[in-house]
């Protein structure tokens, strides 16, 4: 029951300013920008576009202001399976790797928030963790539910 309440609450953005403004309403996203040439884009993000499935990217700063990174994809399973995949690369050297989650995310779009603040606000906001270290495991009263690929997880445990 609460893993069908969880899936079937997760926000659809359909644009990527529209996922911008849905975390509007559950943390500070202060001067949201979609503008590739934005300094606060991180270069390295740029790998999430075609081998993610990433249609579009967004950043605004946080209440700290640090960036919250946003990412609007046309296929989560495409975006899971390459996040699942970059886990499984980088624990060949860190076997913690992910341990926490990386993103939040909803059925079409995803967030990397920088703070633990940005963090604890957002996990009012119906977005999922999407962990897909094979060794993690949950903590207290958290709930996890399938995420879309075999080896993650999506669970309501926000932590930095």
């Amino acid at each position: 029951m609460r893993q069908k309440f969880m899936l079937d609450n997760l926000p659809r953005a359909g644009m990527v300013m529209a996922a911008g403004e849905y975390v509007a309403r559950f943390t500070t996203c202060r001067t949201y920008s979609i503008d590739p040439s934005d300094e606060r884009y991180y270069p390295m993000d740029a790998e999430f576009d075609a081998d993610w499935g990433v249609q579009f990217r967004g950043t605004c700063d946080d209440a700290a202001g640090d960036w919250i990174r946003v990412f609007k994809t046309s296929d989560m399973k495409r975006f899971q399976e390459a996040y699942r995949a970059d886990i499984a690369q980088r624990m060949k050297t860190d076997p913690k790797a992910g341990i926490r989650g990386g993103f939040a995310v909803g059925r079409d779009f995803a967030v990397i928030a920088p703070s633990e603040r940005t963090i604890r606000e957002l996990s009012a906001s119906h977005l999922l963790i999407l962990n897909c270290n094979p060794t993690y495991r949950p903590t207290g009263d958290t709930r996890t539910a399938p995420a879309l690929v075999d080896g993650c997880v999506l669970t309501d445990q926000f932590v930095s």
